[in-house]
């Protein structure tokens, strides 16, 4: 029985352990992206109605919302038009979604604001989808075009589409995924759910050790050694090649297929069609595209191999040989770059806020002159560039914080300690609350100013140098707490290890806060 006990208590100790660190890695933005999407047995995936998830990355903090209709829009009462209303529906991926940057920055959000500051009657739903190609992108209108009655539909297309379009499977899990014949037709079947993703992709733990518990194999049929390469490329890349290979021929069927589907589609539904195509990064900066792009995805591969023009080019000439309306948004891209704006995140691929007012600023005029909008739905007022966000105005969440904090631990304080003077207590814990809100607030505001490259090692280091220091002030007082620790295991009292665990963890910190007033408010920053 003994034994058992001792057992128990390495085994709960471990827990606790695992339990902290994957807390840890959370913390420190390692942890799993929350759940975006749902299955879809006709589109292979979708976004959840009713979503509120805030999720980050090193460039980026995003809140995206849903509405009931799985739109990264306003609530609807109705997925009807409103009377008087030209709509237009934005088809796209998640540089439409808006996968980086909030709605208040996003391009379509953007030129909404913009017409309706130009008192047009206009509205955009925003149809977008991470992950999608533009065989689902139009797929989905084919499933829902006719409720939501669009004026006009807009198809936001970006190079790694192509590749997809080609293929009924997607990336390592191969989720299902609805595939165009060339003619455009889409043959009629039931997708199957590949189930929940595996155990070490919804913890951060099992997000650490990926690498060595993924079958590799599954992913591999999606990357090929192009000719003269010295290294593996994934196939969405191919488009961007000179010479294309066979396998990306029924793609470009693919693709084809869709886009006749979709024109056949609008020609129904009674709505204008455009074809917006989405530049890369490489496309724009010829700098990136050759040191970083190129030496990251196309290793070995000479410039005049590939070219980021390329896929562009491809769906603008599917959208001529169609007759579909298409624009091309990279000389305006180029001239705003050549300015030194920042267009693109440094380590993520999509729009910056920049980019995606500039890209706004593009569509708005090159649909003006192309005459988007009837006579009815045009500009009632000269509105020269488009309108910046209007925060929301009210009190910061962090001051009710900080008051009901104030005010707690000042009677707290003046309880605990009778004798010290009860006018001063609201000034200590004040001061003290003061420090700690301004190294929370204030360290993440400077850590965002770093370049995203440096922004997480900084603050890695300054966790583990604030440890190191906590360290070393409990100096002895470390052998004290692995003698607890084994004395507790040893005795097999498993039961009291998470209260022996907490308690000497939040003593050790205590201990060091009090021995000095410069280290206290960066440990008690840390409860």
């Amino acid at each position: 029985m003994r034994a058992i006990n001792v057992l128990l208590a390495i085994v709960v100790s471990l827990v606790i352990g695992l339990g902290v660190f994957e807390l840890g890695l959370r913390l420190l933005g390692k942890g799993p992206a929350p759940q975006v999407l749902e299955f879809d047995s006709h589109l292979g995936w979708k976004k959840k109605p009713d979503l509120d998830v805030k999720r980050s990355g090193p460039e980026y903090s995003v809140h995206l919302v849903t509405n009931q209709y799985g739109l990264a829009d306003d609530p609807m009462t109705t997925p009807a038009k409103p009377a008087g209303t030209y709509r237009v529906i934005a088809l796209g991926d998640s540089f439409t979604q808006g996968f980086t940057v909030d709605r208040k920055d996003l391009f379509v959000d953007v030129l909404e604001r913009w017409w309706k500051e130009e008192g047009r009657k206009v509205e955009i739903l925003n149809a977008g989808c991470e992950a999608y190609s533009t065989d689902q992108e139009v797929a989905w209108l084919l499933e829902h075009g006719k409720e939501f009655q669009p004026d006009a539909v807009a198809i936001f297309t970006y190079e790694n589409d192509l590749y997809w379009c080609g293929s009924p499977t997607y990336e390592a899990r191969d989720t299902q995924k609805p595939l165009f014949r060339a003619d455009g037709s889409l043959p009629s079947s039931t997708l199957v759910d590949v189930g929940p993703k595996p155990w070490y992709e919804r913890c951060a733990i099992g997000l650490l050790l990926k690498p060595f518990l993924a079958d590799t194999s599954a992913v591999r049929k999606y990357y090929f050694t192009p000719d003269g390469g010295s290294g593996m490329t994934a196939k969405e890349f191919a488009p961007l090649l000179t010479t294309q290979p066979d396998f990306l021929a029924p793609s470009l069927d693919g693709a084809k297929g869709a886009l006749t589907a979709l024109k056949k589609k609008c020609d129904e539904l009674g709505a204008k069609l455009v074809l917006v195509t989405i530049p890369s990064h490489s496309a724009i900066d010829a700098d990136y595209a050759v040191k970083t792009f190129a030496t990251a995805r196309l290793p070995g591969l000479p410039p005049s191999a590939w070219s980021a023009d390329k896929p562009v080019d491809t769906f603008i000439g599917l959208a001529s040989g169609l007759g579909i309306t298409s624009i091309d948004p990279r000389g305006f891209f180029r001239e705003h770059a050549k300015q030194g704006q920042k267009l693109y995140f440094d380590i993520d691929w999509h729009l910056s806020p920049d980019g995606n007012r500039i890209f706004a600023h593009f569509l708005h005029d090159e649909l003006d002159r192309l005459a988007f909008f009837p006579a009815a739905f045009a500009s009632t007022k000269t509105v020269a560039a488009p309108p910046d966000h209007v925060e929301a105005t009210g009190v910061p969440t962090f001051v009710y914080v900080f008051a009901v904090l104030w005010v707690a631990l000042t009677l707290l304080f003046i309880s605990t300690y009778p004798d010290e003077k009860k006018a001063l207590a609201p000034l200590k814990i004040g001061g003290l609350l003061a420090m700690v809100f301004t190294i929370a607030i204030g360290g993440n505001k400077l850590i965002q100013l770093l370049p995203a490259q440096y922004a997480r090692p900084v603050f890695i280091l300054f966790v583990l140098v604030l440890l190191g220091f906590i360290i070393y002030k409990l100096g002895r007082r470390i052998g004290t707490v692995t003698e607890l620790f084994k004395s507790f295991t040893l005795r097999g009292h498993w039961y009291l290890m998470p209260l022996i665990v907490v308690l000497l963890s939040i003593g050790s910190l205590l201990v060091v806060a009090a021995s000095s007033p410069f280290v206290a408010p960066f440990i008690y920053t840390l409860f």
